[in-house]
Formats: C-alpha cells, structure tokens, sequence
C-alpha cells in the first residue's frame, strides 16, 4: 500500500505543468483586432441592410447582412440598448425592426 501511494506521488509530481494552467489563449469573442461581433435573426429574408443605429440615438452601428439574408451581423455593441435596424426585403420594401438585447446573439468566432 505504501509503494502504490509513493508511486501515485510520483506520477502526480511529474504531470505536465500545462495539465494544470490557466488557459491564456484568446478569447473566442473577439478577433485579433478585439472587435467583438453581435447578430440579430431576422423572421423574414432581406435583400439589403439600410442603416442600424441605437434607439434614442443616431450613432451609425457598423454592420452587415448575412449572405442568406435572414441575419444581421454588427461589430461591437455595447451589450445593454436596443438597436433599430432598417433594412429592405425581397419585395423592395423598407422595414425598421427594434430588437432589444434579449435578442442580440453574440458571436462565436472560434473555438
């Protein structure tokens, strides 16, 4: 019983130090350039985004339609206002849509 506790001593100390590091890698959220990316599921398919800004606010918010049309992909938000996002459909119609932060997605960049 000694020689098996002495062994597992043994086999403890001598693991690798990265078996019990922190993980100091990225974050997934962000890229290399520490933008964080936000997207915004649409219940219909748009052909183009408009503009996208805060509510009560005209800040412009950088962003882009998803090639299938049915999403909304914009960088940095600040993660507690709603956000308006005017864009067009199939039809050629103009839509504004409010989405409120229960419903802004975070980004998954990698694993």
């Amino acid at each position: 019983m000694r020689y098996l506790l002495i062994l597992w001593l043994v086999m403890i100390l001598t693991l690798p130090e990265e078996l019990f590091a922190q993980n100091t890698g990225s974050d997934p959220f962000k890229d290399n350039k520490g933008n964080t990316w936000h997207q915004i599921f649409l219940d219909f398919q748009a052909e183009e985004l408009i503009e996208m800004h805060y509510v009560n606010d005209s800040e412009l918010i950088e962003g882009e339609l998803s090639p299938d049309g049915y999403s909304v992909i914009f960088k940095n938000y600040h993660g507690t206002r709603p956000v308006i996002v005017r864009l067009k459909d199939l039809s050629g119609t103009e839509r504004d849509i409010t989405k409120s932060k229960c419903y802004i997605d975070p980004v998954l960049l990698h694993l």
